[in-house]
């Protein structure tokens, strides 16, 4: 970061030959490059799936203190554990995401296209979602959330069927 720093000055500096600062130049356009592409594309996909996105971080947020309750409850937190297993689902969440947008973008813009992107961001979403409900669930003996929305949590993580899981028709 340093010789970054110094290369950029450099290409002010009045005594610095053209030769050199042209180098500079594209020395920092060439450490440069890649990380502006990076975060161009994260803006852009914050633009384009802004609520997800925040609805994502405020899962994973409740998804620790949630977490936290838990564990504090039965006696087993560890800070270890905890960053661990929060790691873990942030970095399984993001690159399955990511696997599935490339996935989805290569199917186009259209209407298979739309419905697999809904699919994907309720799927993930409903990873740490799940945990949250389950943990709730367990803390309040089986109190809430009610079994019936239990059930179809568990279901759709067996089927993935979205149209059963949000279906609110009694069954006979």
């Amino acid at each position: 970061m340093e010789k970054l720093f110094a290369r950029t000055m450099l290409l002010t500096a009045p005594c610095v030959e053209w030769w050199d600062k042209l180098d500079y130049y594209k020395s920092l356009i060439i450490r440069l490059a890649p990380i502006v592409f990076i975060l161009d594309l994260i803006n852009w996909w914050f633009k384009e799936n802004q609520q997800f996105g925040q609805f994502m971080i405020i899962a994973l947020f409740i998804n620790m203190v949630v977490g936290i309750a838990f564990h504090l409850k039965n006696k087993s937190f560890s800070w270890p554990s905890f960053f661990k297993r929060n790691m873990f689902m942030i970095g399984a969440v993001s690159v399955v995401y990511i696997m599935l947008e490339m996935l989805r973008y290569t199917a186009g813009d259209n209407l298979v296209g739309e419905f697999f992107k809904i699919t994907i961001q309720i799927t993930t979403l409903l990873y740490p979602t799940s945990k949250v409900m389950k943990n709730i669930y367990i803390m309040s003996n089986g109190k809430y959330p009610p079994e019936f929305i239990m059930k179809k949590l568990y279901d759709f993580e067996k089927n993935g069927d979205l149209k059963a899981f949000f279906d609110s028709k009694k069954e006979d």
